[in-house]
């Protein structure tokens, strides 16, 4: 026992010495780097399709888009109840060093299918990422300061993804669409040295060792109600978000915009998400994450219906695909940060891989959404349209939520009473 707690302690000088704001960062880091390589297929999607020999069709297209969201439901799922068990820190470097390489082979791919392939792959490590590094950034942080934390490392996907955007304004035109992948996978592999050097485990992991759990746990009687509305809000926000993602850029040069100003709204939408996280995030200390969520996700469906009133206004058009990103981002960051507050420790990476995992298959049906509708010939109103009504159901569920807490609360507080 006395050998235990002396490594406990020497674990926790550890830790303490090398700084929890370090790791944190470099949990952001791995994020941004997460959120470039995964946006980046949006902005050079108008490339791919005029890619000579290749004859790719938006159908197409968006088969391709959603082979990483395939490979990020498997990765999700997978990988985070396996750090559960064994810890953060090996999934976390074994997870970027995976989508480091298949995004730098993304660059060498020769025909659509080889591409589809290596975003597939690419894929698993994105997918099995995110829940692990947020659930470790959760453990290292101090508890007052946990909104705070995700709404820092939910920001990185935006920001991974308006350097895409801003990347391709500069790449595209002179380099070609294959020196975007190349470009990004460079930068993980930087950040993939600096969280071998200096990304430590939790206090969790690193002062004792879990007992396995099973899946099954967190169907729970107590928890069932969570397990099910918070995957089904999750669900319809990355079907809204990755959407966008996906086929802005395309929408904006079926609305007859040059491929420059395309990429200037792919940008804002990343810049809304942003600017939106850090906003939502005060408003959610007074109103709790939850209803913050459900009004986000409200946010974003008002702002996808001005767009389809009014697409010829490129200013007023400008200013809604920013509330669309500010919202839709901000549900995004308060549904992973309620889920972490909702479930113990020993399960909490299982809760928010489920999460993810089953709000991937939103991720992957939103780009053959868009594709199946553009080549119905249906156009971008009813693309932007059926966004609309995903992001509506998503702050329809967050309310659901926000009202069972309530209601706990509420039951909490007359059980008190009657105790004294």
């Amino acid at each position: 026992m006395d050998l235990r707690r002396c490594a406990a302690t020497l674990t926790s000088c550890k830790r303490r010495e090398m700084g929890i704001w370090p790791a944190i960062t470099i949990c952001a880091l791995v994020v941004i780097a997460e959120g470039y390589d995964l946006i980046v297929y949006g902005a050079l999607l108008p490339s791919l399709l005029q890619e000579p020999g290749w004859e790719l069709t938006r159908a197409g297209a968006g088969t391709l888009g959603s082979a990483a969201y395939v490979g990020m439901l498997v990765g999700a799922l997978v990988v985070g109840r396996l750090s559960d068990r064994f810890g953060r820190r090996p999934f976390v470097l074994g997870s970027v060093a995976w989508f480091t390489v298949w995004t730098i082979a993304c660059g060498m791919a020769g025909t659509p299918w080889h591409l589809g392939a290596f975003r597939l792959l690419a894929g698993i490590g994105m997918g099995a990422v995110l829940p692990v590094v947020l659930a470790l950034a959760r453990e290292l942080a101090p508890a007052d300061r946990t909104g705070v934390v995700f709404t820092v490392l939910m920001a990185g996907l935006p920001s991974g993804g308006m350097l895409a955007s801003l990347t391709g304004l500069v790449v595209l035109p002179t380099a070609g669409w294959r020196a975007m992948f190349f470009i990004g996978g460079a930068a993980s592999a930087i950040i993939l040295i600096m969280a071998f050097m200096r990304l430590p485990d939790s206090a969790d992991f690193s002062d004792q060792a879990p007992e396995p759990i099973k899946l099954s746990v967190l169907f729970a009687p107590g928890l069932l109600i969570n397990t099910m509305l918070f995957p089904l809000a999750n669900l319809m926000m990355l079907l809204t978000w990755y959407g966008l993602n996906t086929w802005l850029t395309t929408l904006m040069r079926d609305l007859s915009y040059p491929l420059s100003s395309a990429l200037q709204f792919s940008t804002m939408l990343n810049l809304g998400a942003l600017a939106g996280s850090f906003a939502l995030a005060a408003l959610c200390l007074h109103w709790g994450t939850r209803r913050t969520a459900g009004l986000g996700a409200l946010l974003t469906s008002v702002g996808i219906l001005g767009c389809v009133l009014h697409p010829d206004n490129a200013v007023l058009f400008l200013g809604l695909i920013a509330l669309i990103g500010a919202g839709a981002h901000s549900a995004l960051n308060l549904i992973t940060a309620s889920v972490a507050d909702a479930y113990p420790a020993a399960l909490r990476a299982s809760a928010i891989g489920w999460t993810h995992g089953v709000g991937r298959i939103g991720a992957i049906v939103s780009p053959l959404l868009g594709g199946w509708i553009l080549a119905a010939g249906l156009g971008p109103a009813m693309v932007l349209g059926t966004f609309m009504v995903t992001a509506l159901l998503g702050s329809m569920f967050m309310g659901m939520l926000s009202l069972r807490g309530r209601t706990a609360e509420l039951s909490a507080g007359m059980s008190a009473k009657e105790a004294n």
